[in-house]
């Protein structure tokens, strides 16, 4: 039977809802062929089924197969995949598919940084889509913790090449806002530019309880958990600073040079606002920077370059006017 005529079959309403779960651990293992033709016919059954509201246990066994095909070699594979993902997003509920969408969050974020326009447009408007699915009262971990490790880049994507994906990022920053109860800041990302957002976001104080024990912390396309000091430092006043630190900081491996440049940028407000106790984020980031002085952009590297000179000179200032290092720094941390 040719794949037409299958898809054709499989669109039959009668049809779909006579699979059963022996059919789709079939489909499932079909998955593993990774062979292009057989792999998007795949796809195209999932997202028929995701139509059919009584197939939800059905997919349930299919989602992690359809999430795997993100990491696909075959570019047109990734992108099929990603408009199957985001008919899921539409069709499915919260209450049924919880635990795959907080997955599926996770899933989108390196797309953020994807080269390819089409594929970066894709994610942000699934990842808008799911959080117009998100209630504050099922904002709990781990979701609650990625939206907030996804803060910054929204922001600098604010600055994309892409007009469609900086415009895209505004209304998805205002539904977070929406969903952390964060008014003032909910007005500032309607209409403010990113320079401005991204001052606010530094006086904007988080929830006591974000920082936890489980907290995940980006490091370029990387989650994983923090050691115990780095969550002692960020239970500290600073710690919405050296969490908002290493967002920029894996945000200087941006292909954009405009996001590296607002990186770079918003890096060193952050460590001015650090004290003598954040010593070792403040070496990270001071390595970081310098890095980012042979950055292929000259604009970037010229950004880096007099970053690294105002800090350094202040540094040298507060060495030289010791009486003044705890008032100063004891100042700028006040903002948090």
């Amino acid at each position: 039977m040719t794949d037409f005529w299958k898809d054709r079959l499989l669109q039959c309403p009668d049809v779909a809802a006579t699979v059963d779960e022996v059919t789709v651990h079939i489909l499932a293992d079909w998955f593993q062929y990774e062979e292009p033709a057989t792999v998007k016919l795949l796809l195209r059954a999932v997202e028929i089924f995701a139509k059919h509201r009584n197939m939800v246990p059905q997919l349930h066994i299919l989602e992690p197969y359809v999430l795997n095909c993100c990491h696909s070699a075959d570019s047109d594979i990734v992108m099929e995949t990603l408009l199957v993902l985001r008919c899921l997003v539409e069709n499915l509920t919260w209450q049924d598919s919880s635990s795959f969408l907080v997955q599926l969050a996770f899933t989108l974020a390196p797309f953020f940084e994807e080269k390819s326009e089409h594929l970066r447009l894709a994610a942000f408007e699934i990842y808008r889509s799911l959080l117009a699915k998100v209630r504050r009262k099922v904002l709990v971990f781990p979701l609650k913790h990625q939206v907030l490790n996804l803060l910054v880049p929204l922001v600098l994507h604010m600055e994309d090449v892409n007009i469609d994906v900086a415009q895209i990022c505004r209304p998805i920053l205002r539904r977070v806002a929406t969903i952390l109860g964060w008014w003032k800041l909910k007005a500032i990302f309607a209409k403010r530019d990113t320079w401005t957002i991204l001052r606010a976001l530094q006086r904007q104080p988080f929830n006591s309880g974000v920082l936890t024990e489980h907290l995940l912390v980006s490091s370029s396309q990387t989650w994983f958990l923090p050691s115990h000091g780095f969550l002692s430092k960020l239970e500290q006043k600073a710690n919405k600073a050296l969490w908002f630190l290493k967002q920029c900081e894996a945000l200087f491996n941006s292909p954009q040079a405009r996001i590296r440049q607002a990186a770079v940028w918003f890096a060193g407000q952050i460590i001015q606002t650090l004290g003598t106790e954040d010593t070792n984020e403040i070496e990270e980031a001071y390595s970081a920077l310098r890095h980012m002085q042979e950055d292929g952009d000259p604009m970037v590297s010229c950004l880096a370059r007099q970053t690294l000179y105002v800090l350094e000179a202040k540094e040298k200032q507060l060495v030289d006017t010791p009486t003044s290092c705890f008032c100063s720094r004891r100042s700028r941390k006040g903002w948090f």
